[in-house]
């Protein structure tokens, strides 16, 4: 697994470097259809930054209704059973 500090350099570097490349897009290409995708991709990493914000600090803060009426040493059922009349 790699160490923590290399994800976060290779991340930003790699940030950095499609930021200078839409910077390029954006300024001095002529290209509309390589501007609009350079946009849309842009707009889709912030939905995706806020979804990962919003899920994250959310995120423990769901509990259950009701404890759970099962002890330990209950049985689990694995197959649905039919009810009993």
């Amino acid at each position: 697994m790699p160490h923590l500090r290399i994800v976060v350099i290779a991340s930003a570097a790699a940030v950095a470097g499609y930021l200078a490349f839409s910077l390029w897009v954006v300024l001095w290409s002529n290209d509309v259809a390589l501007k609009g995708d350079v946009i849309g991709t842009w707009k889709s990493f912030a939905v995706l930054a806020f979804g990962f914000w919003l899920g994250s600090s959310s995120g423990g803060k769901q509990r259950e209704a009701d404890a759970p009426s099962g002890k330990p040493g209950d049985p689990i059922a694995v197959a649905p059973e039919e009810p009993r009349p």
